[in-house]
């Protein structure tokens, strides 16, 4: 069983390559834009939300608050290229960020924090999802 992952970034070529490099191992699903991203974790909660900072329509940080109140159990990671860890320290003490993480990421780097994440929700008891094909009958 795959843990599902929700990533929300304006700029499509690394949803794309995220897609690319995770997909087989992971349930992914992504938006570059809010409206998309609301409408998809409302329809499939997910257990790993990742958001980009600076977004046209809202802050990363915003978002993640938005989705923690929808996913409560989630692992939740900020991707920035500008911000610093101290611009989101009020978030990271109040649990709305688990992770941050400066752009571009390498695919060492997104492995290790994934990895973080599944110990993580494994360590909090949060159980494995089946692939929706398995879970579909």
């Amino acid at each position: 069983m795959n843990r599902s992952i929700f990533y929300l970034d304006d700029e499509t070529s690394l949803l794309e390559i995220f897609q690319e490099m995770f997909g087989d191992e992971y349930e992914v699903s992504t938006a570059s834009t809010l409206d998309e991203a609301r409408r998809v974790l409302a329809e499939c909660p997910a257990d790993i939300i990742i958001s980009d900072q600076l977004m046209p329509e809202i802050e990363g940080t915003k978002f993640l608050a938005e989705a923690a109140r929808m996913c409560p159990h989630s692992f939740r990671v900020l991707l920035t290229g500008k911000a610093l860890v101290g611009d989101v320290i009020p978030e990271i003490s109040a649990g709305i960020v688990h992770l941050f993480m400066r752009k571009p990421w390498s695919e060492s780097e997104m492995r290790e924090a994934l990895e973080r994440a599944e110990n993580f929700l494994d360590s909090s008891g949060k159980p494995r999802r089946k692939r929706r094909e398995e879970g579909e009958k």
